[in-house]
């Protein structure tokens, strides 16, 4: 079986087109040698003034047809090498050669300004992530750590850079199937990955963020006292501010006949601030009191319809289908009922607000619509006697809350897409006879 032949390459072919020309001259030469019968002392002088410079010559010009192609060949090895120094030249100074150079010269210079930015870019990032408190890391496409910063190397006890390029793995994390995760038990307790792709320098990399769960529970805790310290300075300010004023005027005033009705007028006002104050406090215990549930089964139909008659045919109720769940009822009657009666405070009377219940086979939804002017600060929707009605108390959306996570559901309040207004929307899971 013949082997194919090979067709010959561009470098091949102008060699093989210069030997030819120079055989072609040599047998030329020698025919007329023969002919004119020449002594060999001339064809020897022949050879060496003649032939042997003639080769030198095409060997040149083989060579100065050729060499811009491996100038070109070495600027695009250093173009893919990120070496931008390295350019085509040539000595024209016109012609195609002189615009191949001018081209890869505006070439380099575009890429090396392009690497000069994203390097600037990756510096600043490198910059930004050692500045932050939480344990960072940057892994290539093999999990090999590329950089990270000065929280990281606290976490695993070691400078970084010492372990610079080391797998994942020898830090306690995995990366599989686009996932990261501890492979170890434990600390997927003590800690919480957040993680995404980017490019840095034109590489490929993951960016992988721990964070202290403790300290973010700790952080959520201190929220919460903030705001409800606040609250109670606010409310016990406003209730003692008078009676320490009331209690100030009567010790300054002797007791007589005739201001007899002053001091029971005054101490009438510090009793009711007094019981104003015990009740604040009392309504404030409430908020956060974990209820004796009740739980039993109800149809959706049966939970709703009755609600829907106390508001004198200002709510439509819309059920896909019925289905039952496991509820205390008077429970989630009560934090529909504060839901419903936000939502039509919200809007005019002629505008009604609308129910809807469904599932999904995995959850239950149930639904409060309003068209009124929609939620303009939604930070302190939850937080407690926060309200902006004028005879509001603030604990009704908070009540309703705690009402519905403990049935291991979810409440949220946010404003409608489809029209003006909000919307209240309760999630509740879903009894085991309608999955």
């Amino acid at each position: 079986m013949s082997l194919p032949m090979k067709k010959p390459n561009f470098e091949q072919i102008i060699e093989i087109f210069c030997l030819i020309i120079w055989l072609l001259f040599a047998v030329l030469s020698a025919f007329f040698m023969v002919t004119l019968e020449v002594s060999t002392l001339s064809v020897i002088t022949y050879f060496f003034v003649v032939l042997c410079p003639l080769a030198l010559l095409l060997y040149h010009f083989k060579q100065r047809l050729i060499q811009p192609f491996y100038h070109l060949s070495t600027t695009i090895e250093a173009i893919k090498n990120e070496e931008y120094g390295q350019r085509f030249y040539t000595s024209d100074s016109s012609g195609t050669l002189h615009s191949l150079q001018q081209e890869t010269q505006q070439l380099c210079q575009q890429l090396q300004s392009f690497k000069s930015e994203r390097d600037h870019q990756a510096i600043l990032l490198f910059r930004l992530i050692e500045q932050l408190p939480s344990p960072i890391a940057i892994f290539d496409n093999d999990t090999a750590l590329v950089h990270a910063n000065e929280a990281f190397s606290n976490w695993i006890g070691k400078p970084w850079q010492s372990l610079r390029l080391l797998k994942a793995h020898k830090f306690s994390l995995e990366y599989h199937s686009g996932h990261w995760h501890f492979n170890h038990p434990t600390l997927g307790d003590e800690w919480q990955l957040r993680y995404s792709e980017l490019t840095i320098a034109g590489m490929q990399a993951h960016l992988v963020i721990l964070t202290d769960v403790q300290a973010v529970v700790s952080q959520a805790q201190r929220d919460a006292w903030q705001k409800m310290i606040r609250v109670l300075s606010h409310e016990i300010h406003n209730s003692l501010s008078p009676i320490k004023s009331l209690a100030q005027t009567l010790i300054e005033i002797p007791t007589t006949q005739e201001n007899q009705a002053d001091f029971e007028q005054a101490l009438g006002v510090i009793v009711q601030r007094s019981d104003g104050l015990m009740s604040f406090v009392n309504r404030y215990a409430s908020v956060a009191k974990q209820h004796q549930l009740r739980i039993e089964a109800i149809s959706i139909s049966d939970l709703l319809t009755p609600l829907v008659g106390l508001f004198d045919n200002r709510v439509r109720l819309t059920i896909e289908q019925d289905f039952t769940l496991q509820i205390d009822q008077s429970l989630l009657e009560q934090a529909l009922v504060n839901l419903i009666k936000n939502a039509l405070e919200a809007e005019s009377e002629r505008n009604a607000v609308c129910v809807k219940a469904y599932h999904n086979h995995k959850f239950a939804g149930i639904e409060v619509l309003d068209e009124g002017h929609g939620i303009k600060n939604t930070d302190n929707l939850f937080v407690p006697f926060y309200t902006t009605k004028t005879t509001g108390k603030g604990i009704g959306l908070i009540l309703a809350k705690n009402i519905v996570e403990q049935h291991n559901g979810k409440l949220s309040l946010t404003n409608r897409k489809d029209a003006q207004g909000a919307i209240a929307h309760i999630q509740l899971p879903l009894a085991v006879a309608n999955r």
